[in-house]
């Protein structure tokens, strides 16, 4: 899947040099891990996935939009690339430059690991206040409409998924993958974002911190 149009990027070689990962704050680590979050691993393209139950209650139309799912899979793109079918390469050049993100939501009604290869999902685990954090992140990811829901611009490229609003700014030097792996470190997760461009970039650290895929 090349929601991020990185082939562009790796073609005129843009590449930023990656840094030590930052220690998680103790806030967020301290404490039992007890809450389970995925990251989704979809060829350039990556996810992370949440139970539905555990949403963000301001999000709470996602799951009212994709009623009966188990888990609730967003992930982040260019607004117009995403929104487009077809593609061609001046489609995937004005990717690259700074522009309105938009935020795909998939509905999962079997487990990441039913749906998806194995060696694709990394299953890892947070505290709760690392998940709070989380759905901060994504609450604050989400356009809304004046009466506060999500805004929702379009049916996504799949049955069970849809296209939203983002707040973030989608570019060369920002993509999906360097947003899923902010908002793992927002978790509390010991991930660094800096540098990360492709899905392995934020795939390897994840699958580090799980001991491997699950």
């Amino acid at each position: 899947m090349t929601h991020c149009a990185l082939r562009v990027v790796a073609l005129l070689g843009v590449t930023l040099a990656g840094c030590a990962a930052p220690p998680p704050p103790e806030a967020l680590t301290a404490g039992p891990k007890t809450e389970t979050i995925y990251l989704i691993e979809r060829g350039w393209h990556t996810d992370i996935g949440i139970s539905a139950d555990q949403i963000d209650p301001s999000l709470a139309a996602l799951r009212t939009a994709l009623p009966g799912v188990r888990v609730l899979l967003i992930g982040f793109g260019e607004r117009a690339y995403l929104l487009r079918r077809d593609h061609d390469f001046g489609d995937m050049l004005a990717a690259l430059v700074p522009g309105p993100g938009a935020l795909l939501v998939t509905g999962l009604r079997d487990p990441p690991q039913v749906a998806f290869p194995p060696g694709d999902v990394v299953k890892l685990r947070v505290s709760a206040r690392g998940l709070a954090e989380l759905n901060g992140f994504f609450a604050r990811s989400f356009e809304r409409t004046p009466d506060g829901a999500p805004r929702e611009i379009g049916a996504g490229p799949y049955a069970g998924s849809l296209f939203y609003a983002a707040t973030v700014t989608y570019s060369g030097t920002f993509t999906c993958n360097t947003w899923t792996a902010e908002g793992l470190q927002t978790a509390g997760l010991p991930i660094h974002a800096d540098g990360v461009l492709f899905a392995d970039g934020v795939a390897d650290q994840a699958r580090r911190i799980a001991g491997g895929p699950e």
